[in-house]
């Protein structure tokens, strides 16, 4: 198994076979290359091509636990992909699940308990802007508030830019982090 700085490598060198490098060790990954995402919010194609563009909008010098964001944020959406007989792909559930699996891998490379935290929060919060869907800061609840103090927003807020921009023909992504990261930058500290 490929010690875990050595992965970090991988996903910030982006060297020729880095992908099938990281499935050697996380082979978590393989059936992400098989699994369809709707086409109206990837036009990327499938999951496994998400997750590499999502890794290759990270800068090099990025906080490495941005890259295992990206890296593990749709890990669940093979087992909870599902097509309807109209054609529509969804995957309910797969933050949830993929958390839970996410968590498997990063004890089993070792990762440091703090981060390894950290990681789990913003996959599991990782659609946050989807449930919400705020227009106005006026409509921030209290509980939404406080949820935007937490020291790992910052975190998740850049992985939403990231994950907009490893989402081919999904623009409304960008409208959305661009709008909570006005919110952010105006709350209290």
């Amino acid at each position: 198994m490929m010690p875990l700085n050595r992965l970090e490598d991988e996903l910030r060198d982006r060297q020729t076979d880095w992908w099938d490098r990281l499935t050697e060790t996380i082979p978590e990954l393989l059936p992400l290359a098989e699994t369809a995402q709707p086409p109206e919010f990837h036009a990327e194609g499938d999951v496994a091509t998400h997750t590499r563009l999502a890794i290759e909008a990270c800068p090099t010098d990025c906080d490495p636990d941005l890259l295992w964001v990206a890296l593990l944020h749709d890990i669940g959406k093979p087992a909870t992909t599902r097509q309807s007989e109209d054609g529509r792909i969804t995957a309910y559930g797969h933050a949830k699940l993929g958390t839970e699996m996410a968590d498997d891998i990063l004890e089993r490379l070792g990762m440091p308990t703090r981060r390894h935290e950290r990681i789990l929060w913003a996959i599991r919060h990782h659609l946050f802007h989807h449930s919400w869907q705020l227009r106005k800061a006026e409509d921030l609840s209290k509980r939404q508030r406080k949820y935007m103090t937490d020291p790992n927003f910052p975190l998740l807020l850049e992985f939403l830019r990231i994950d907009t921009l490893a989402s081919q023909g999904n623009s409304h992504g960008m409208a959305a982090y661009t709008f909570y990261k006005k919110l952010w930058k105006s709350m209290p500290r």
